[in-house]
């Protein structure tokens, strides 16, 4: 009996094709080519990683305000109209004074005497300067060279003049012979001013009310709450008027503080509720477990969480100040009489129908600066509100600032707090 038949032989001792000692015969060796590394000119270029998206700033920031603020193109000419007219009243000496903004009278240099008012120009104007100037004396008379009280007391000026194209009278004057372009970029700085030092005046109580009501609660609470609730009852307007009645001279003092003592009530509903809402959140409960005292919770904790109402309603209160200043003015019940006020240069155009400048100019400007306002309020409204933001995010086609792809966590929706105390989502 023959045994199995042996497996082919390839010329090797091993089963595997190797030799008996293990190694690889030279004829079924695979031999590797030499590696050549080509030269840098022809390497191809390492791919760069591509840069990391930008780091959006944090939520509420006022880069980030600011950013989704210039996505509304009406906030933005709204914003330029405002710090058009804040440029206005800064620089209203320049444009229009009765003094020139800087001369030399008798060796003596005189900078902005508009402003200053020195003794030794007391009852001048350019026209005597330039006349007195004396020798080696100059004058730099601003751009309309007279003054918003200068009235028809020269033989230059003259009452109800028409708008011209030359420098002298641009605008027209009134049926004093005051100059219209004067006045108008004076009552510019009337009206900011007396809506900013308003607006910071009724803000500032209403944010300490409303916290004060909000954080502590109780008797101090029930008595905020009906102080406002008695003054909401009545426009207020009307209490201005019955406030700038009683009073045996109004000034702008007094017109200051009756719309301070008459506008702090929204601030104060408003402020009352954030605190309300934000002292129920963790946070807060930690810091009072932790042993922070009432008054670093609510300075720490608390106050910087309620801003974005406070700024909204000041956004406003700049608007509706201004046109209850107007008002007031046009009834002839606001600031005294030599006070320049787009009111008061609307409630001359009464008497002189004719003159359609006291009527055109002042109105335009008193609709522009309000308008204005109320759309940078909506606009700073809209880029505080995180409602908006986490329904655009979620499910829309345009995303928030800074949001990436679907997987980013949305901005999560506050409930808000009533006035009467409910909270409802």
């Amino acid at each position: 009996m023959t045994g199995p038949a042996a497996p082919p032989s390839d010329g090797t001792d091993g089963t595997d094709g190797t030799d008996a000692d293990g190694t690889m015969p030279l004829s079924r060796r695979r031999v590797e080519p030499p590696s050549v590394r080509p030269p840098a000119s022809v390497r191809p270029p390492r791919s760069v990683p591509p840069p990391p998206d930008p780091v959006p700033p944090p939520e509420g920031t006022m880069r980030q305000i600011l950013a989704r603020m210039r996505q509304s193109r009406h906030a933005m000419l709204g914003l330029v109209a405002i710090c058009g007219l804040l440029l206005l009243s800064v620089f209203a000496d320049l444009l229009a004074s009765d003094l020139p903004v800087l001369c030399k009278v008798q060796g003596t240099v005189y900078v902005l005497p508009a402003v200053t008012h020195p003794a030794a120009l007391a009852g001048w104007d350019n026209a005597r300067v330039a006349a007195e100037a004396g020798p080696g004396g100059f004058s730099l008379a601003p751009l309309v060279p007279y003054g918003p009280r200068q009235t028809a007391a020269g033989a230059d000026v003259a009452p109800l003049a028409a708008p011209s194209l030359s420098r002298v009278h641009p605008l027209g004057t009134d049926a004093f012979g005051r100059d219209v372009f004067a006045r108008l970029v004076h009552g510019a700085r009337t009206a900011m001013s007396i809506a900013l030092l308003a607006v910071l005046a009724f803000v500032s109580l209403g944010t300490l009310l409303g916290a004060l009501a909000g954080f502590f609660g109780g008797p101090l609470d029930a008595f905020v709450s009906r102080v406002v609730e008695s003054l909401t009852a009545f426009p207020t307007l009307i209490l201005v008027l019955v406030v700038q009645a009683l009073v045996p001279h109004p000034t702008t003092t007094t017109l200051l503080v009756t719309l301070a003592l008459t506008r702090w009530t929204e601030v104060a509903r408003l402020v009352r509720a954030e605190v309300i809402l934000v002292t129920s959140q963790d946070y807060v409960l930690a810091a009072r477990a932790l042993g922070a005292s009432p008054a670093r919770v609510l300075w720490r904790h608390v106050a910087p969480n309620a801003r974005a109402p406070v700024l909204v309603s000041a956004t406003f209160g700049l608007a509706s100040v201004v046109l209850i200043e107007a008002a007031l003015d046009f009834l002839r019940v606001g600031l005294p009489g030599p006070v320049p006020s787009w009111g008061e240069m609307l409630s001359e155009s009464r008497d002189h129908l004719a003159a359609w400048w006291l009527l055109v100019f002042p109105g335009v400007s008193l609709f522009l600066s309000v308008v204005s306002l109320n759309l940078v309020g909506e606009a700073l409204r809209d880029a505080l509100d995180p409602r908006l933001h986490a329904a655009i995010g979620g499910g829309g086609a345009t995303k928030p600032l800074g949001s990436g792809g679907g997987g980013d966590r949305p901005t999560i929706a506050p409930s808000s707090t009533a006035f009467d105390g409910t909270t409802h989502a």
